[in-house]
């Protein structure tokens, strides 16, 4: 590991940064050539620059395609032995499309909606928000339908037991019998939570084009059985009883009226139920951690600002009838959030 060199005998700060600026657009350019390309299917199959050439209808000589590839092995998405290309772990698993945990798919979904204003700052910042379709607004049913079977190879991928192994450490777990996973997209972490549960079912609850997908996930993961399915929009359907655990990541944003609606949670618990909520939680007035508030740019720059501010959810769940209510901050693979559990 190197270190930055910087002269104590300057009176300026480290201009390191602005070159890791710098490069950064050059990291994703060549990720999103490597998906393009279909990169990793190819390292699969071959490793000589003249079959890989031959494979992506390379017209003219290899020197660009080695320059490409030696860009790849410098990001870690690609190995380099004698003038051999082969995939690195993290490529066969993340960026094979044939991978169950291709996450091709979510990059670009996201890239869609992290990206789409960046070239348009100075203007937004002069002129105000552009104007939103219908069909972009993050409430719209039919956006988080396009978007739920990218989140599956996310859940599956390592979300889900992420999110399982913290639920562990509950003192509760041990006892949970039903659990609902409230707005759980695919259902796939709610999935790896019953399976460190054998002997409990659960219930997922999310819009109903949502859950046409994740009966489908579910079935392919073998959980069907475990897992039944409500279809509807969480402010006005009936989220059920008796829950031991209560479930919600990344997903309260909508929510109409938040004291009342977590009052609802809170009867839909059984004695001693627990609920446990995962989201970014924004501090330094709303300007840190800083990759959330970067990956959330675009959209807020077009009105779309979600985002929760730490204690946020807290202070609604304390204000809503929960006697206990406890908060860590986490570092995720997607950033640092902030976990609520309350009783």
């Amino acid at each position: 590991m190197t270190t930055s060199i910087h002269s104590p005998n300057t009176p300026y700060p480290s201009m390191a940064a602005l070159f890791d600026l710098l490069v950064a657009p050059v990291r994703w350019a060549v990720l999103e050539a490597a998906m393009a390309l279909g990169m990793a299917d190819i390292l699969n199959e071959t490793s000589n620059v003249d079959e890989i050439a031959a494979r992506i209808g390379i017209q003219t000589d290899t020197a660009g395609l080695v320059y490409f590839l030696d860009a790849m092995v410098a990001l870690g998405l690609a190995d380099k032995e004698n003038r051999k290309y082969s995939n690195t772990d993290f490529g066969a698993h993340f960026l094979d499309s044939k991978s169950p945990v291709f996450m091709g798919g979510l990059l670009t979904n996201m890239k869609a909606m992290q990206h789409k204003n960046l070239s348009k700052i100075v203007d937004i910042v002069k002129n105000g928000p552009p104007a939103v379709p219908q069909t972009e607004a993050l409430q719209n049913e039919s956006k988080w339908e396009r978007a739920t079977a990218h989140l599956a190879a996310y859940q599956r991928a390592g979300m889900g037991a992420i999110c399982a192994d913290l639920l562990e450490t509950l003192p509760e777990f041990g006892n949970v019998k039903k659990i609902l996973d409230l707005g759980g997209g695919p259902g796939l972490i709610g999935a790896e939570i019953l399976r460190r549960r054998p002997e409990a079912t659960g219930v997922l609850l999310d819009l109903p084009a949502i859950i046409r997908l994740a009966e489908k996930e579910l079935k392919k993961e073998g959980m069907a059985d475990r897992i039944s399915c409500i279809a509807g929009d969480y402010n006005e359907t009936p989220l059920g009883s008796g829950y031991d655990l209560i479930w919600a990541s990344h997903n309260l944003y909508y929510v109409k009226e938040r004291v009342s609606f977590f009052q609802r949670v809170k009867q839909s618990l059984a004695p001693n139920g627990v609920l446990v909520c995962l989201h970014e939680g924004l501090t330094g007035e709303r300007t840190a951690p800083s990759n959330i508030v970067l990956m959330r740019l675009s959209l807020s720059l077009e009105g779309q600002d979600f985002s929760f501010a730490k204690g946020e959810i807290a202070a609604c769940l304390t204000q809503a009838g929960f006697k206990e209510v406890n908060s860590t901050m986490l570092d995720l693979p997607a950033g640092q959030a902030e976990l609520v559990v309350a009783r």
